[in-house]
């Protein structure tokens, strides 16, 4: 037997009970401001889509329905003495913006983040509003990459730059900058596209000449099969590496202490 459904005052949309129950104990806890101009938001952007979609919508659906319920229980979570009215300028670009990203997981937790923190006034500092379109415009690859760096705000994560050198001159060709070693699941190009966006979104930095002492680390760029790829692509040529170092940006160090939860 299906799960009896209800009119939810908030939304305006039939929910499973349970769901509506849900945000009405969340209701109940906040205060009836931050519940109701969040609910006002929510409508405006996703008032036209119905919980109880057709077949062809029936993953979106699952998805948004398990959006609310994260949304709601990270809400509950902020202390009563730290909630602030919701940012209409945040809130409303982060659930505009979810429609699009709210398939993965990853991204859909980035969103959820946002929000509930920028309701909690421990991140009032390092909230900002272009977050939102940054969540927009990355993949789940470079959502995992970020994670990398949480908890390395100062030391960065070794990187390398691949180069053939010519024997018999000093000129040099960089086929392969950016080479990330920390994320293994996907292949070293991927991953160098992945820093590139990163970076390009003000995220992480890769300052120029710049490398840790952790030579140990950097000898496994030369034990890659890329590189032996690369000396048996090019057996008249010297294959190298240059040292490189990515480290998060002053903006890549707030948005992972507000969007990337713990």
């Amino acid at each position: 037997m299906s799960e009896k459904s209800t009119t939810n005052t908030i939304f305006n949309a039939e929910v499973p009970e349970s769901v509506d129950n849900a945000f009405k104990n969340l209701t109940e806890k906040l205060t009836l401001n931050i519940g109701d101009t969040l609910s006002d938001i929510w409508y405006m952007v996703f008032g036209s889509i119905s919980y109880h979609a057709e077949k062809k919508r029936i993953k979106y659906s699952h998805s948004l329905k398990q959006f609310h319920q994260e949304l709601s229980a990270s809400l509950s979570n902020i202390p009563p003495e730290k909630q602030l009215e919701p940012s209409f300028q945040i809130t409303a670009q982060a659930l505009e913006n979810a429609k699009y990203c709210i398939n993965e997981n990853e991204l859909r937790e980035m969103f959820t983040s946002l929000i509930s923190n920028s309701m909690n006034s421990d991140f009032l500092q390092d909230i900002h509003p272009s977050f939102a379109e940054i969540i927009k415009q990355m993949s789940v690859i470079d959502a995992r990459i970020l994670k990398k760096f949480k908890g390395k705000y100062i030391s960065g994560i070794p990187i390398c730059h691949y180069q053939i050198e010519s024997k018999t001159s000093k000129g040099y060709i960089t086929v392969l900058k950016n080479a990330f070693l920390e994320y293994p699941e996907a292949s070293l190009e991927l991953c160098s596209q992945s820093l590139s966006s990163l970076t390009r979104l003000g995220l992480l930095e890769i300052p120029y000449a710049e490398y840790l002492d952790l030579p140990d680390y950097y000898e496994q760029f030369k034990h890659h099969p890329y590189f032996f790829a690369l000396e048996k692509s090019f057996p008249d040529k010297n294959v190298t590496i240059q040292k490189s170092v990515a480290r998060l940006s002053p903006l890549g160090c707030s948005f992972i202490k507000v969007c990337i939860p713990d």
